[in-house]
């Protein structure tokens, strides 16, 4: 499978915790491209070497509209605006008929994203809804009914006028303004049930978890494998998850924003894991030279007060840090 994502120094952790997911649940038979949003990320995957990811520099990957939309807009909003780019740069490198998919770098596969083909099966475009819990239905005016964790094309005539059409959308408006409705890339998937005759909507409830609509499945583990109202969980999304700068060489502290409430079950088996591979990933990278350690934010009393700290999610991380990080 082809998988294309963004990120820049302050998500490469998640990045590598990504590419890890994908190595264990669908083996060698993978490429995960990456557009590089600053040259420190580009050397720190050099020095990872990792053998079925690929490189793009920005600064070989942009052309003048997308660095006239970067003069214009947050950071933020820049990301959001190149992933359509990404997906076509990508795209324009298969052959006829395959299938690209863009995955945000802070996912998590629990098992194998072949399940995303099947679902598409002679489809052109793959999406999923938020499909949010009751007590987040109200970020459905802002968020939109879809979410752009992951989308996959088809390298066909349906599949490129859609990335076309999207790409132009968002170089004209990527911006995140809720008193306006606009979430950045999001809000533009809301017509495409009625535009694209070859869309599939997800139906599979272990694709497009994240924290909106978490609350309102039932999770269950069989064996080893974790599932999602009796079906294999395929995706998880970190959406406002944050770890902050351990102090003293003690635990890191995982907080997640946004109002969302976990249960105890959920951290245990969804964030639990995820976090643990985080910090295997900062150290991983701290070994290698490329340390983003200091790049996090320090606890503090203010931050407390300002993310939504809960009992559960406390604690959640692979014990103190190796003796290398400092």
């Amino acid at each position: 499978m082809i998988f294309c994502t963004l990120f820049n120094k302050a998500y490469l952790p998640q990045g590598i915790a990504l590419y890890r997911s994908l190595e264990r649940t669908i083996g060698g038979d993978f490429r995960l491209y990456v557009l590089c949003m600053d040259e420190f990320s580009v050397a720190a995957l050099t020095r990872l070497k990792l053998s079925r990811l690929k490189i793009i520099r920005l600064a070989e990957f942009e052309d003048d509209a997308l660095r006239s939309a970067r003069a214009n807009r947050s950071f933020g909003e820049y990301c959001w605006t190149c992933t359509t780019p990404l997906m076509l740069y990508v795209l324009a490198r298969q052959p006829e008929g395959a299938v690209i998919a863009y995955v945000d770098a802070d996912i998590r596969f629990f098992s194998s994203p072949r399940a995303i083909l099947e679902e598409l099966g002679d489809g052109n475009i793959f999406i999923h809804e938020h499909d949010f819990a009751r007590e987040h239905a109200h970020f459905l005016t802002v968020a939109g009914r879809f979410n752009v964790g992951v989308v996959a094309i088809r390298n066909g005539p349906e599949g490129r006028e859609c990335l076309e059409r999207w790409k132009s959308q968002c170089l004209a408006d990527c911006r995140m303004d809720p008193a306006e409705g606009r979430c950045g890339d999001q809000n533009y998937l809301d017509d495409w049930p009625e535009r694209y005759p070859g869309l599939v909507v997800s139906q599979n409830p272990g694709i497009g978890l994240g924290p909106w609509n978490i609350g309102k499945r039932c999770l269950t583990k069989q064996e080893d494998q974790l599932l999602v109202d009796d079906r294999p969980v395929v995706f998880y999304h970190y959406h406002s998850l944050r770890i902050w700068r351990p102090r003293f060489r003690l635990r890191p502290i995982l907080m997640v924003g946004g109002g969302y409430l976990l249960a105890p079950d959920v951290v245990t088996t969804i964030y639990r894991p995820y976090v643990r591979e985080l910090w295997i990933a900062i150290f991983e990278l701290e070994r290698s030279g490329s340390s983003v350690l200091l790049d996090l934010a320090p606890m503090t009393f203010a931050g407390i007060l300002r993310h939504r700290l809960y009992r559960y999610q406390l604690d959640l991380s692979i014990g103190a840090l190796p003796a290398a990080v400092g």
